[in-house]
């Protein structure tokens, strides 16, 4: 049997109920991270269209998405809902947003409703449970960057920061500790770095870390 956790305000969304029926054990229960665990390092962020752009708008988003990305090395973001555009954001802004998650490495599933979305979680939770991602040839699978430092993947999780700019910041103050105590017109002065990836990389260093719900 197949065996999901989902997190108890997932109740609301009736998921849980749909995958009950198709013979999945549930368990609910106040998850740290994410909406669902469907494997072995594998969870699942699922956002409405609406709750997506709400979201992007209360910037709530980039947190959730480097929140996801600790849980486990294959993060999962399900947009549920017939289409991503319409919302308050703009469509490029929506296109940009995907664009970068997909770069940070979560995968983007979308599903049309409730049962879809159950549906999407019922054949990850069989493909992790019959090993379907070890399975798959060399060639096939997703090449570890072990050239990457922990320097680097820190600055790459703030959002519009790519790894190539974070080598450049990296370059410039020489480590995150002088990185921390320069000033956003430091940042704004890098060949490339606007506002908004200054203020990005300000919000990383200096925002209040929050404890995760217990369980």
């Amino acid at each position: 049997m197949l065996l999901v956790t989902a997190d108890v305000h997932e109740r609301a969304s009736r998921v849980p109920l749909v995958l009950a029926e198709m013979g999945v054990l549930v368990e609910l229960r106040a998850l740290p991270r994410g909406d669902y665990v469907v494997g072995p390092s594998t969870v699942v962020e699922r956002k409405t269209v609406i709750g997506l752009h709400r979201s992007i708008q209360e910037r709530r988003f980039w947190r959730q998405m480097g929140k996801l990305r600790e849980a486990g090395n294959s993060p999962v973001l399900l947009i549920e809902g017939q289409s991503v555009f319409g919302g308050p954001v703009a469509n490029d802004g929506i296109r940009g947003v995907c664009l970068a998650v997909a770069d940070l490495g979560v995968t983007i599933i979308r599903s049309e409703g409730p049962r879809d979305t159950a549906a999407w979680l019922y054949r990850l939770a069989a493909r992790r449970r019959d090993g379907a991602v070890r399975d798959r040839p060399v060639y096939a699978q997703r090449r570890k960057s072990d050239d990457v430092s922990p320097a680097e993947a820190a600055l790459s999780a703030a959002p519009g920061v790519s790894s190539v700019t974070a080598r450049a910041v990296l370059k410039r103050f020489g480590s995150i500790r002088n990185l921390c105590e320069a000033n956003v017109e430091d940042l704004k002065s890098l060949q490339g770095d606007g506002r908004t990836r200054a203020e990005a990389i300000r919000t990383l260093i200096h925002d209040p870390w929050t404890a995760p719900r217990s369980n």
